[in-house]
């Protein structure tokens, strides 16, 4: 008779070959995972960074950079947040010109 838990313990053990089979399976994942990373980095969409800003997409615009002919009002305080205060002041009564214009003339 032999002792059941060396048994139990015999029959979960892997075989030399299960554990070569398990090492060629995991050797070809990685090589896989790292050509996949490989194209997500050098590849047309670049997703790997995507949470960095693309600024092509947006207007090369900074209102707060002062001009001469506005120094001394609000809009002439060079990178201020009354400058971008008065700037978005100006831009809602443009809209709201616009706005209007579109209600009128449809």
């Amino acid at each position: 008779m032999s002792n059941p838990v060396t048994s139990w313990i015999k029959g979960c053990m892997e075989t030399y070959k299960d554990r070569e089979e398990w090492m060629t399976e995991r050797v070809s994942e990685n090589s896989i995972n790292a050509q996949k990373l490989s194209d997500e980095r050098h590849g047309p969409f670049k997703p790997a960074n995507a949470y960095q800003a693309e600024m092509r997409t947006r207007p090369n615009f900074r209102p707060s950079a002062a001009i001469s002919s506005l120094a001394g009002s609000e809009m002439g305080d060079t990178k201020s947040f009354r400058a971008v205060r008065a700037y978005q002041n100006e831009f809602s009564k443009r809209r709201d010109e616009i706005l209007t214009d579109i209600a009128k003339n449809g």
